[in-house]
């Protein structure tokens, strides 16, 4: 036998009997751990404090997702809304109007009560409203100049905290002044 491979069969038997020795070792720890009936009060402690930080990671998480949710159902009811107004001036040749030209109304107030005929149930199935509890504080907002020739309507976003403000193409930019336009 060469040097090399006496080297090498030395390391073999050594590889083989360290196996033998943790395999003796490993058993010895299963036994102690068997004899264990239960949980330390420290162990239950660091569990139950683990559990407790992944749980609020993960409800932080949640809040702001309902938070973009109810900001993307906005946005969907705006389009909604605008499409349905188009509908309306296409089938009266004017927007849907309601009170004094020029003057802020609630959504759902003035589209049941519009004139020339209401927006629903005709041009969409129920007015939409805002997705929070707080709908009384920001509803969704409409004006409409004299004649009907153009609309505006604001709808409030809780990510950003303010309103937005959509409107026809002659719609007036000093409605809603405070709000950004979000027209597209």
């Amino acid at each position: 036998m060469t040097r090399k491979t006496k080297l090498l069969t030395f390391y073999m038997i050594y590889l083989f009997l360290s196996t033998l020795y943790k395999g003796c070792r490993m058993k010895k720890i299963m036994k102690t751990l068997k004899k264990q009936k239960g949980f330390t009060l420290i162990e239950l402690m660091v569990t139950m404090a683990m559990i407790g930080f992944i749980a609020s990671i993960i409800l932080i998480a949640l809040g702001s997702a309902r938070l973009k949710a109810r900001d993307a159902k906005r946005v969907a009811d705006a389009k909604n809304i605008i499409k349905s107004f188009e509908l309306y001036l296409n089938d009266n040749g004017v927007y849907p109007q309601y009170g004094t030209a020029g003057t802020e109304y609630d959504l759902s107030t003035a589209m049941t009560n519009a004139t020339p005929v209401p927006l629903a149930p005709g041009y969409v199935s129920q007015i939409p409203i805002d997705p929070t509890l707080a709908a009384q504080n920001h509803p969704y907002r409409y004006v409409t100049d004299t004649g009907g020739r153009n609309f505006g309507l604001a709808i409030y976003f809780e990510a950003d905290g303010l309103y937005c403000k959509y409107r026809s193409a002659g719609g007036l930019a000093s409605w809603f002044s405070s709000a950004p336009d979000c027209t597209r």
